[in-house]
């Protein structure tokens, strides 16, 4: 927001200089980023008045003025087209400089031009060249016109934060300076608009949804004239970074700076039927707004429309077809207030950000718009003349009730760390607008003003306290109260000790998008009804490719692996724990954290010492039973299962507890082919809950054991369709007492066992916590536990 120093000063007194404001707004939360100091950049010119206009007769179109320069009457060439009798303008005299050079008196046939009769673009203060400048009547001809107020200024440009929308106004600056400098802040004039007919039915306006424009406020004013607004009206638009465009569209944006409330002008002729409708935009509907650009508006974007179209973006732009022209003489003004979720939607949809957005966003004063619409309609009539029909339409579904806050001076001095006083309370704040409710001194209730709606909690009004009384007063000390430290959350535990393992195992983290393009889905091959299909879809996607929430992280591991087997850089052992977002049919996506791991390459660099060792599932299985053993998951179980991404025949289903914990695999050669991947992949896709649930809890101490083992090893010969799970679940159900540990070392298919059957080799490990172990107790408890297992299984040893 830029703030003319000058312009604040008709709001509030200010003893400070410009760069001491800046550092006192600075210092209050208002950031100063810069202030710049507006000087002239021409010496030598001064206020004249045109006393006499002679037209040249060997050069049409032009004339010699006689001016009139204080105690000085000088004569001037010039072929300003606005030249006129009494006019107040700028005079180069003779040794003036201005941006474009130096002035000297010069002969121009049998007279002499002693002057130059200056424009704004010649004088640096615009970009009109179309005639001389014209100054206010009330100036005095001979002023030097860098003494012209408005001419020298310093201009403060203030980064307003989104949660304050009252500082992007002059009069919002002026009362944060009011209250931060004790100062009174002065009240507008009254608005003195002489008002001709009754508006009757020439206009009318339709609010066909208060929740998206709670009020909407409308006058007419007829018989304007519309043309170039006075200078000192183009110099503060310009000072505040608005470029003048005719007197009625720039009494408009004046009020913009002043006041902080977007107003809109519509040439009323334009407007069919004479009414505007504020609705939302129907399918298909488009609008060529301002700046020439013709826009398609999404469905329920918020339109100002009259009896057959739309003739402005609500609370962003106005359209083409209804601006104010040369042609304009009735203007419908308009003064409103909108939803501002609604605007801000509208804005990034159509990729517009305006002065009238920025503010809308932020949220509008409900109480103003009335106030705005009045001291807009009395200034077009004095830019543009015309009378303001007599009437306002005023459409509201009820009327703003301001909010209270309540504040306790004891918890406010707490947060402060010094003491604060019912008094100090109450007169700081009514510094800022709030009204005192009655009630206990140590409960102050406070009304809150409607250009505040960042005030909503008590600790906002500690803020303010803090604000005004300054910051400085807030005591420098190292707090005394003994700082602990909770446990972790399983939530942020877990996933830490799963990376200290996978990344202790050589596997690399990977962060990949939450965000997710259609053709993933496409490229993994699933069919139309799967789960992973039902993805939420994204309002305002960052570009058409990522639209919708991931409901897997297996594309981004992919898309991950393909970049780098492309560029030759192998092998790519990579995981990631991250969110996914789920839904059943039409709710809402649901939030749940995945794992997933994904390996490829040969699982060690191969060196002069050994051979490329390969990578497969068992590679991958092994790193999933040493993670679930070191997260507590307690023994894992795989089974086969299909599944359209993984190889057939080369998936399995993983459960721990008998709770499912995932899916791991050879990833499909069609799948690979999508990606231009050649090399074999395996890959697993973890749900992260049972990783969670298992968090917690002491680990279990064992002390060494004193005495030793005793070894057997163990053939089980089995029928060929009898899977290893049915024989871990038979090997634990009768394990032993004894039986520390066992290990399968081999898995022998061939001739030393029947045709039809395959042979388990397991090494056991025997021992006592209490002593030594003889070897017929070892006996004996290996034949009981091989006769448990042949009368399960069926089997045989050899």
């Amino acid at each position: 927001m830029k703030v003319s120093y000058n312009w604040l000063r008709e709001f509030v007194e200010i003893e400070l200089d410009p760069e001491a404001l800046a550092e006192r707004l600075t210092l209050s939360g208002a950031e100063v980023e810069r202030v710049e100091k507006v000087t002239p950049a021409f010496s030598g010119v001064v206020v004249a008045r045109v006393a006499a206009i002679d037209p040249d007769p060997k050069k049409p179109g032009w004339s010699w003025c006689r001016v009139e320069a204080g105690d000085r009457e000088l004569t001037a060439l010039c072929a300003a087209p606005n030249l006129a009798v009494g006019l107040l303008t700028a005079a180069a005299l003779p040794g003036a400089v201005l941006p474009g050079g130096r002035v000297e008196a010069k002969k121009m046939g049998e007279r002499i031009s002693e002057a130059v009769l200056c424009s704004e673009q010649e004088l640096g203060l615009g970009d009109d060249e179309g005639g001389v400048i014209e100054l206010p009547p009330s100036l005095a001809p001979g002023q030097p016109l860098a003494e012209v107020p408005g001419i020298v200024d310093s201009v403060l440009e203030i980064d307003v934060t989104p949660n304050r929308p009252d500082l992007l106004s002059i009069r919002g600056v002026a009362r944060d300076i009011a209250a931060l400098t004790g100062r009174a802040l002065l009240a507008p004039g009254k608005i003195i608009l002489p008002e001709g007919p009754e508006i009757g039915e020439e206009a009318g306006v339709t609010v066909e949804d208060y929740s998206l424009c709670p009020r909407y406020c409308a006058r007419l004013i007829r018989g304007v004239r519309v043309g170039p607004s006075p200078f000192p009206i183009r110099r503060r638009l310009r000072l505040g970074g608005i470029k003048p465009v005719n007197n009625v569209v720039d009494a408009t944006n004046y009020l913009l700076l002043e006041l902080g409330h977007p107003l809109h002008a519509f040439d009323h002729a334009a407007l069919k039927g004479g009414e505007v409708i504020v609705r939302a935009a129907r399918e298909g509907e488009s609008i060529v707004t301002i700046d020439g650009s013709e826009r398609v508006l999404p469905a329920e974007t918020l339109v100002i429309a009259d009896r057959e179209k739309p003739v402005a973006v609500a609370g962003v732009m106005g359209g083409l077809y209804s601006e104010i022209g040369e042609g304009t003489a009735n203007v419908l003004l308009e003064s409103a207030v909108f939803n501002p979720v609604s605007i801000r939607r509208t804005g990034r949809a159509l990729g517009m950000s305006t002065e009238a957005s920025r503010r809308f966003e932020r949220g509008a004063d409900p109480e103003i718009p009335p106030f705005a619409l009045d001291r807009a309609a009395a200034l077009i009539v004095e830019l543009a003349g015309g009378r303001a029909a007599r009437g306002v339409i005023d459409r509201k579904q009820e009327d703003f009730s301001p909010p209270a806050v309540i504040i306790r001076p004891e918890q406010a001095g707490r947060l402060l760390g010094y003491p604060v006083s019912p008094d100090l309370v109450k007169k700081t704040l009514s510094r800022l607008g709030l009204d005192h409710l009655e009630g206990d001194q140590d409960r102050l209730r406070f009304s809150i003003p409607p250009w505040r709606p960042d005030l909503t909690r008590e600790v906002d009004l500690v803020e303010e306290l803090a604000r005004l009384t300054g910051f400085d007063r807030i005591p420098a000390h190292l707090p005394t109260a003994e700082m602990s430290s909770p446990p972790d959350p399983p939530e942020r535990m877990v996933p830490e000790a799963v990376r200290e393992v996978l990344l202790g195992l050589g596997l690399d983290e990977v962060i990949t998008y939450s965000f997710l393009d259609p053709k993933s889905l496409d490229r993994l091959g699933l069919e139309p009804d799967n789960p992973l299909r039902r993805a939420g879809r994204i309002t305002n996607p960052v570009n058409k490719e990522q639209c919708l929430l991931r409901t897997t992280l297996i594309p981004g591991l992919l898309e991950v692996l393909s970049g780098n087997y492309n560029r030759k850089v192998m092998p790519v052992n990579i995981f990631e724990w991250g969110a996914v977002f789920g839904r059943e049919n039409s709710s809402p996506p649901r939030e749940r954290m995945l794992l997933s791991l994904l390996i490829s390459g040969p699982a060690v660099r191969p060196d002069w010492r050994r051979p490329e060792p390969e990578t497969d599932f068992f590679t991958l299985k092994g790193i999933l039973e040493l993670l679930g053993g070191r997260l507590r998951l307690g023994p894992l179980v795989f089974s086969p299962r299909e599944d359209l991404i993984f190889q057939s025949g080369q998936c399995a289903r993983i459960e721990a507890d008998g709770v499912l914990l995932g899916v791991a695999g050879k990833v499909s050669a069609r799948v690979l082919e999508a990606y231009s991947i050649s090399a074999p992949v395996f890959l697993a896709e973890l749900e992260a809950g049972p990783f969670l649930a298992a968090a917690g809890g002491a680990l279990p101490f064992r002390k060494l054991d004193q005495y030793p083992a005793v070894r057997r090893d163990m053939a089980l010969v089995v029928d060929e369709s009898l899977p290893y799970r049915t024989v871990g679940e038979a090997l634990e159900r009768h394990r032993p007492e004894l039986l520390e540990d066992y290990e399968l070392f081999d898995l022998y298919r061939g001739s030393q066992v029947s045709e039809g059957k395959k042979s388990f080799a397991f090494r056991l490990n025997y021992r006592s916590r209490y002593d030594t172990l003889c070897e017929a107790t070892v006996n004996k408890v290996h034949q009981e536990f091989q006769d448990a297992l042949i009368s399960e299984l069926g089997c045989s040893f050899r």
